[in-house]
This record gives C-alpha cells, structure tokens and sequence, in this order.
C-alpha cells in the first residue's frame, strides 16, 4: 500500500509538471540577464548549481521518502536509542535568506513520518555565495551530518568541523558541443568542477575521527525545456582510504522543477554508496535513492 502511494503521488506531480511545462514551452523562462534559467532545486548538496531563485526570502515544504527499508538508530530519550528496520520517510521545512548578490544561508528541518518525537527531529545547513551562472566561483559550506535540535546523552547539536567546504567553478560547454548535445530551443547545459575540504570526519575502519579529508569533483546538469532536469556529479579522492562506504563515487538525481511559489517539483536522488563496476560492490543500487515531492511555499 505505501509504494502505491508513492507511485500515485510521482505521477500526480509528474502529469502537472508536464502540462505546465507545455504553457511555458513558447516563452522559456530567463533571468534579468537574458539567460536560460537553470532547473530550481530548493535543496542540493554541493551548493545550488541549479537553482534559478533570487529571491531573500524563499521556503518549501517536502515529503522525501526512502525505496526500501533499511536499519536505522531511533533516538527514544535523552540518553537511549533503539535499531529499527523501516522506510526513512520525512516530512521537511526549507528556508532560505539571500540577503545581498548570490550571498545565501538555507536550513532544512526534517521531521519522521514515523516514530516522531522531539529527538528524531534533525536539520540540515548550508551558507556561502554561490552564483548558479555559468563562469562563476562559488564557496560554500555545508553540513549534512548529524545534527539535532535535543541532543541524546552528552552529543553537541551540531558538528561544525564535520561539515565540508566546497570551492567550484560552473562553466558552460563550448558552444559545438552544447549545440549538438541540446535537445530544444531553451534547453541548457552547465558543469561544474570543484574541491570539497572536511575539517574532521569519522572513520570506520578506526571507530574514530580523522582529519583533513579531501574530495575533488566534477559533473553536469542537462535542464529540459526549462523544467525537467538530469544532474549528475563524480568524486575522486586522493587519499582512497579517506572514502567511506556511505561515500558515493557519484551522485545523481532527475525530475521535475517549478519555479514560482505555490508550484511542485518531483525527484528522485541518490547520493549514498553508489560504486562503479568492479569498485567494492559494483552497483549503483537505485532503490537506495530517495523520492522527495516538493511544494515551494508563496512567500
């Protein structure tokens, strides 16, 4: 019953973004500068490389569910916590302040579906500056940790020196080749390179914290007649031993975006554990994804 669920609520979501991706078809959407607007993602790892949002103020409410059932540690008091097997679904407020420029600070407070209580309530943040044209530089930092607004036992409710620090470069391709890569009249194409530094992280071959973990990336983004998009990214890590197995090789997400507050966007991401063939398991693992339906709220 619950897949059943989540498949109807993909395809509602899907069919509304189709249909006004039809009425937006003749006048794809652009910026104050005359250029394609690229899909906007209200919450991305590794800065907003795709999102078209200028506004100070901007939120969303989400509804991200896991595809299959998985082990998960459920916090029950302040000082004791059970193993559970169960679908990771979440209900998720976004909010993000862009005081000046692309200069912004976002926080996502994610809220269990199930087994809710005060100490399953975690958030995630993000701040830095991050233009998401092409041929720009961005810094951000970002924390995706483990980070809780009541803490159990003697635990800090946040990591500060968990988080990473991400220098990137976006570009565009050269002008032949993103010719004959675009599909449409408004499609666009951006990349990015960059280095990820993470002060402090735990390792767990040791069961402790090590130091100064190093991560180069690099990947595109394909948006489809200005709303659907396909992301994908690649890591390297110098020091192979610094890769943990939560630590993809790569990541990548699709669906569909709106843009104006009161839409929906639909998609699906995977950032956790995935391997190339012939690297440890060798398998990418679809259902080890994460399927998130997003409202932008109309502020």
């Amino acid at each position: 019953m619950r897949k059943r669920y989540l498949l109807a609520c993909v395809l509602l979501c899907a069919a509304t973004g189709g249909e006004a991706a039809q009425k937006n078809e003749a006048e794809p959407l652009r910026d104050k500068n005359d250029e394609p607007v690229q899909a906007g993602v209200f919450t991305s790892r590794w800065g907003r490389l795709f999102s078209g949002n200028e506004k100070v103020f901007s939120g969303a409410l989400s509804f991200s569910s896991g595809l299959k059932e998985q082990w998960m540690t459920i916090p029950n008091s302040s000082d004791s916590a059970e193993q559970k097997k169960k679908y990771n679904q979440t209900l998720n407020l976004s909010l993000q302040y862009s005081p000046y420029s692309y200069w912004f600070a976002n926080i996502t407070s994610r809220l269990p579906v199930t087994d809710t209580s005060r100490y399953t309530a975690d958030f995630r943040y993000s701040f830095g500056y991050d233009d998401w044209h092409a041929n720009t530089v961005s810094l951000v930092y970002s924390n995706y940790g483990d980070n809780h607004f009541w803490t159990s036992g003697n635990r800090r409710h946040t990591y500060f020196e968990q988080g990473a620090v991400t220098l990137a470069y976006k570009f565009s391709l050269p002008k032949p080749v993103e010719h004959a890569l675009l599909i449409n009249k408004g499609d666009s194409i951006i990349c990015q390179a960059g280095y990820s530094w993470i002060p402090r992280y735990y390792d767990l071959e040791s069961d402790d914290i090590r130091k100064n973990k190093n991560v180069l990336l690099g990947g595109c983004g394909y948006t489809f007649k200005q709303h659907f998009f396909v992301r994908a990214t690649a890591f390297w890590y110098p020091d192979s031993s610094q890769q943990q197995p939560w630590n993809g090789d790569y990541s990548y997400s699709f669906g569909y975006a709106g843009y104006t507050p009161g839409s929906f966007s639909v998609q699906y991401a995977n950032y956790s554990g995935t391997r190339y063939p012939g690297h440890q398991s060798g398998s990418g693992k679809f259902r080890e994804g994460t399927v998130s339906l997003i409202w932008f709220l109309p502020i």
